[in-house]
């Protein structure tokens, strides 16, 4: 506790009107910012009966005798002096309320000790009033010893919720102060069990303490805080932990900024995990919005709504391992004694797993009773050698040749005709029957504008999957969303630059529309025009499509139409018209799962991604994920 000072009465008119404690957990965070101010390093908190008992004990500057006394009458420990002091504060509290709003509704003792002073003090204090005080030897700091809150004011007690939602609120109030305080040690012990500990040893430490190591490994650290990778995504905004000079507080500006960085980064009804803390000059903020001191305003929120989107949105978009999902392999201790082999496990394996993807292969009826045949009663090692069946995976050459890799655009066709394979590949094929598809340099780096990729071309999975060697990883590519990034990309820089191109159909396109389809297309009809169609109504409930964008497209332009209107359904503002608009035309348009690829097409579309150097899909889903050598390791038993 600092100097207590007695707030001028044209002064206090100036502040805020201040709130009695209403729970616990604002009588937590009272307490805490006290202590946080009087430069504690270490502040221990017990909590029981849901914060109607409380002991808070630091080791902060504490108070001299007078102070003491002092410090439960209202205003008495502002920290301001003047009006100039309300627009730079540079403490949590400023209006001296806490301590008698505390003191009216509660049972208190409040025992503190300078450092340099012999002997410290102690007041009891019951409903606002002080009934004892005497000295004690005690450590240098505060302790402050709650009993029976709201014991006099029934009506507020009668209102409190269960203990374990008060308990909740008041750990969410902690866990802001600790990450907001990272170089103070911060304890919370509920009805004496430990719920939060951190050693006051830095930001990072903290992280580990609350969230775990895992936590720490998938964030990044960026100029005004820390960004979670996909994988830490949540279903609520609550993991976005929002500070201003280390004061937690609710920022919507703060908040927009970073979920627009996010923006193609997250699938629909997700949030990142962030924890985002400002330095900004205290004359440029106001905290005295609300007496809660959560809300502030700032003087410039473009400035602050600038840099925060453009860091998030550099940060995130190109570092492709940063949105790469890893595939891990837990390790499990495997019997294989006693293996009974039942008559439904006699056939082949239908399903190929990788990190939640699956697919089906297809394998020929004939195949499969063949080898049904031959394993009557058990898998023996000659048929499992002799077994052949049609792969669904395309292998490349192991001797490869080189790639020359242009920087101009590389235009990726999808109207011509994809070159059909061999015949069907056997598992006992020789590898000089494979014909050299794969066009890599023998020592794999490939460099476009200053970028070096290693990148080898395997081949394709299930026709929907590109498997890659890249760094010495297996990274498997999605080829639709892979595309879809492409085709997006591209459809953005032209509609900015208003280079989107028309094609007049020969026959027009004749649709029919429900009547509310009906009013959001005359409602949207020049956004329709803008990307290249004209549209044209043929009567009551029909339209004619005239001229479609010139897009490299397989499916049917009436597909598209109908993807883009339910898409602009779902928004309202121009930007998020325009936004649906392009997603919807960039899905429909791309490669599809299930459809063949040669390897020089493959090629093309990992090397264009690369150029665009972004590595999710617009709706939020990731491109890749990565399986290391160590993973393939551990999971022979290797590792």
């Amino acid at each position: 506790m600092g100097i207590i000072k007695i707030l001028d009465e044209s002064l206090s008119n100036m502040i805020a009107a201040g709130e009695v404690v209403e729970n616990p957990a604002s009588l937590v965070k009272e307490l805490l910012e006290n202590s946080l101010d009087a430069n504690s390093k270490y502040i221990k908190i017990d909590v029981k009966n849901g914060g109607k008992n409380l002991k808070f004990t630091d080791d902060g500057k504490g108070m001299s005798r007078e102070d003491l006394l002092l410090c439960i009458e209202r205003h008495a420990t502002s920290k301001i002096s003047s009006k100039d002091d309300l627009f730079n504060l540079n403490t949590y509290g400023f209006r001296g309320e806490a301590l008698s709003s505390i003191a009216a509704v509660s049972k208190m003792i409040i025992s503190t000790k300078r450092k340099d002073d012999a002997i410290g003090y102690s007041i009891n204090v019951t409903a606002g009033k002080i009934t004892n005080l005497k000295e004690l030897q005690k450590s240098s700091g505060t302790e402050i010893e709650i009993n029976n809150l709201f014991f006099n004011t029934p009506a507020r007690l009668k209102f409190l919720r269960k203990d374990t939602t008060e308990n909740t609120k008041i750990k969410e109030i902690v866990l802001q102060e600790a990450l907001a305080n990272p170089n103070v040690s911060i304890i919370l012990a509920i009805d004496g069990k430990e719920n939060i500990r951190t050693s006051g040893t830095g930001i990072e430490n903290t992280i580990i303490e609350i969230f775990g190591v895992t936590t720490l490994k998938n964030l990044k650290p960026v100029e005004f805080g820390y960004i979670g990778n996909l994988s830490l995504t949540r279903s609520t905004k609550d993991f976005i932990f929002t500070f201003v000079n280390n004061r937690p507080v609710k920022a919507k500006i703060i908040e927009e900024a970073l979920i627009d960085g996010y923006y193609t980064h997250l699938m629909r009804g997700k949030y990142p995990f962030a924890i985002v803390n400002l330095k900004v000059d205290p004359k440029s903020i106001d905290v005295n919005v609300h007496p809660s001191k959560k809300i502030i305003k700032f003087s410039d929120e473009n400035k602050i709504y600038h840099d925060i989107y453009s860091i998030t949105e550099v940060e995130l978009n190109f570092d492709k391992n940063f949105n790469m999902p890893t595939f891990e392999v837990k390790k499990e201790n495997l019997n294989f004694e006693n293996i009974n082999i039942s008559e439904d496990s006699k056939k082949p394996f239908e399903n190929f797993e990788i990190n939640d993807i699956k697919r089906e292969i297809e394998i020929k009826k004939e195949n499969k009773s063949s080898f049904e045949k031959k394993n009557n009663s058990i898998i023996n090692k000659e048929n499992f050698f002799n077994f052949q069946t049609e792969s669904n995976f395309i292998p490349t050459k192991s001797e490869v040749t080189t790639l020359q890799l242009e920087t101009e655009e590389l235009n990726i066709s999808l109207d011509e005709p994809i070159k059909e394979l061999d015949a069907p590949l056997k598992s006992t094929i020789s590898d000089s029957s494979i014909e050299n598809k794969s066009l890599i340099s023998s020592d794999k780096v490939i460099s476009f504008d200053n970028l070096k990729v290693d990148i080898k071309i395997i081949g394709q999975f299930s026709n929907s999957f590109i498997l890659v060697e890249q760094d010495g990883d297996l990274i498997v590519y999605d080829q639709h969303i892979v595309h879809e990034r492409i085709l997006y990309e591209k459809l953005k820089q032209e509609y900015a630059q208003h280079k989107i191109s028309s094609q007049a159909l020969l026959v027009p396109i004749k649709i029919s529309l429900t009547l509310k389809q009906m009013e959001i297309l005359k409602e949207k009809l020049s956004f329709f025009e803008d990307f290249g169609f004209e549209i044209d109504q043929f009567n009551d409930m029909d339209f004619l499509i005239r001229a479609v964008p010139s897009l490299d497209t397989k499916d049917s332009f009436e597909n598209i139409f109908f993807e883009v209107l339910e898409g602009i359904t779902k928004v309202n503002s121009k930007n998020e018209v325009i936004e649906s608009m392009i997603i919807s035309m960039s899905c429909r348009s791309a490669i599809k799962a299930n459809e063949k690829l040669s390897i020089s097409e493959m090629e093309k579309l990992i090397l264009e991604l690369h150029k665009i150097g972004r590595f999710t899909c617009p709706h939020g889903r990731p491109i890749t994920f990565k399986i290391s050598l160590l993973d393939m390791e551990k999971g022979f038993k290797r590792k």
